[in-house]
């Protein structure tokens, strides 16, 4: 997916309804990351199941953050090329740990 690491992962989310159903699942997430560092135009790319976990994995992804300069080359063209580049993130839901 992505080959860029974040330097902040906020705390992930499990949804009350999934753990009162006790279900896993995953989402796909793609966003660009600006040149603030912070992912910009989050949306769900897959998820699995559909309609349980994409609110938490939006928040979770939105809430990353990564160097304001990692993957921004110095030459203007190659810049503007990587800032329309999107990174894409699973985001696993497990029940262990949960309580």
């Amino acid at each position: 997916m992505s080959d860029m690491e974040p330097t902040f992962r906020p705390r992930l989310q499990y949804p009350e309804r999934a753990l009162r159903l006790r279900r896993e699942g995953r989402v796909v997430v793609e966003f660009r990351i600006g040149n603030d560092g912070a992912p910009q135009d989050v949306r769900v790319v897959e998820a699995v199941p559909p309609g349980l976990f994409e609110q938490s994995a939006l928040r979770y992804a939105a809430g990353l953050r990564y160097h304001p300069d990692e993957g921004r080359p110095p030459h203007p063209a190659e810049a503007m090329r990587r800032e329309r580049e999107r990174q894409r993130l699973e985001v696993r839901f497990e029940m262990r740990g949960q309580a």
